[in-house]
């Protein structure tokens, strides 16, 4: 039977939607971290869990944010009950950011005898403004453990006026009710298996799975530091805290169980989205804790878990092939701005080098502030690859003076009292 001329237009007018169709589809993915995705039907800014599949919404893709965020900055923290100092904090963070860097120093946690602000002050006649201290031996048991004053530490250094920053080392948490919470991990590929946990978020359907022991494991994990943050906000201090850090790893190769690579076919970003949101929901809301400024660390844009629920964003760089140049590390910042649909201040959070305050200003990477990590242990003075303040293997001496002493450059001595 032949085919009439209405007939075959709508033929080809079918073929044609086919073929766009299949194009189409062929295109409508993303990529994150090597693995490929479906855009989302929907577009609700970032992963969705959509007719049984996990997807990214087009404008969330990392290829798709070639360009800063145009949303202007908030001018309030995302805590709507956060208290007065800590309003009062964040406000003052929104207006030096792009006019100046705060010094900041990490405490080496795992040795209590070794002060690294007064290493700082030693090296420079001034002390950093901002020292960031951490977690990770809380919950462990016995006597003589380093890393178990932490909070007292944080108090002090707040009661002289300076800034706290806190992150988290979260060890095993199925093990932190357990005889073995000493031997709790927090890797996931480290050589050795001996250091490595096995502990990965908990995902059923598109959402952390509250029926399973890990989920009430996670909780006890995030209760136990409620407690040291509570204290800190019993103190008036305000943390800048900056929980699940360095969550990709190398290209999404988490090196810590909240950035695993999984193989129940969950994105790693989305489960570690779901943990910061969860953990955010638990410290604020169920525990009451508004004395918190979130700063994420994510690494990578596709790992960014929302603007109701950061603050600041922040990376960390370790770049050996700075060698000495004192970069302001601008692709890093572009990087890390491109994250956020809406304008966040963005801060080093971890660094070996330390940027050049003048190449900071000629480049306009102007990061909100730097946090040098510390040393391995040991007299101070010494060059050492473990060593990242004292000694000059990553900061020379005049570098270091030259930063502290500049007029862009914020320490202790030029904080406002909050």
């Amino acid at each position: 039977m032949p085919t009439s001329p209405v007939a075959a237009i709508k033929l080809l007018a079918l073929s044609a939607m086919l073929t766009l169709s299949a194009a189409t589809l062929a295109g409508e993915s993303c990529t994150v971290n090597g693995k490929s995705w479906p855009l989302c039907d929907s577009d609700n800014g970032g992963w969705s869990f959509e007719n049984g599949q996990y997807c990214v919404a087009r404008n969330f893709c990392p290829a798709n944010r070639a360009s800063a965020p145009t949303i202007a900055t908030s001018a309030a923290p995302v805590d709507a009950d956060a208290n007065p100092k800590t309003r009062a904090i964040y406000t003052w963070l929104r207006g030096i950011w792009g006019k100046n860097i705060i010094a900041g120093q990490t405490d080496l946690s795992w040795d209590d005898t070794i002060d690294m602000a007064e290493r700082v002050h030693a090296d420079t006649g001034k002390y950093p403004a901002l020292m960031g201290f951490d977690f990770m031996d809380y919950g462990m048991t016995g006597t003589a453990l380093s890393g178990q004053h932490q909070t007292e530490e944080a108090i002090a250094f707040a009661n002289k006026g300076g800034l706290v920053s806190f992150h988290w080392h979260w060890r095993d948490p199925s093990l932190l009710k357990t005889a073995q919470v000493n031997q709790a991990r927090f890797y996931a590929h480290e050589p050795d298996a001996n250091k490595n946990t096995g502990f990965t978020i908990p995902v059923a359907n598109g959402a952390l799975d509250a029926n399973s022991p890990a989920y009430r494991q996670i909780d006890d994990g995030i209760d136990l530091v409620a407690v040291q943050l509570k204290r800190l906000a019993d103190a008036n201090v305000t943390v800048l805290w900056r929980p699940l850090h360095e969550a990709s790893g190398n290209n999404g190769d988490g090196w810590f169980w909240w950035g695993r690579a999984r193989a129940d076919g969950v994105p790693q970003a989305y489960a570690n989205i779901l943990l910061w949101r969860h953990m955010y929901e638990r410290l604020v809301k169920v525990h009451g804790l508004h004395n918190l400024i979130w700063v994420w660390n994510g690494q990578d844009p596709a790992w960014y878990p929302g603007d109701d629920v950061v603050d600041i964003a922040s990376v960390d760089i370790y770049d050996k092939a700075d060698n000495k140049t004192y970069g302001a590390q601008l692709a890093k910042y572009r990087q890390t701005a491109q994250a956020s649909a809406e304008k966040k201040p963005i801060a080093l959070s971890e660094n070996s080098y330390i940027p050049d305050p003048d190449k900071i200003r000629a480049d306009g990477a102007w990061w909100l502030w730097f946090m040098t990590w510390n040393d391995g242990g040991g007299p101070a003075g010494v060059s050492s690859p473990n060593n990242f303040w004292t000694g000059e293997y990553f900061n020379t001496s005049a570098h270091k003076r030259k930063v502290y002493n500049h007029p862009n450059v914020i320490t202790l001595d030029k904080l406002p009292r909050f």
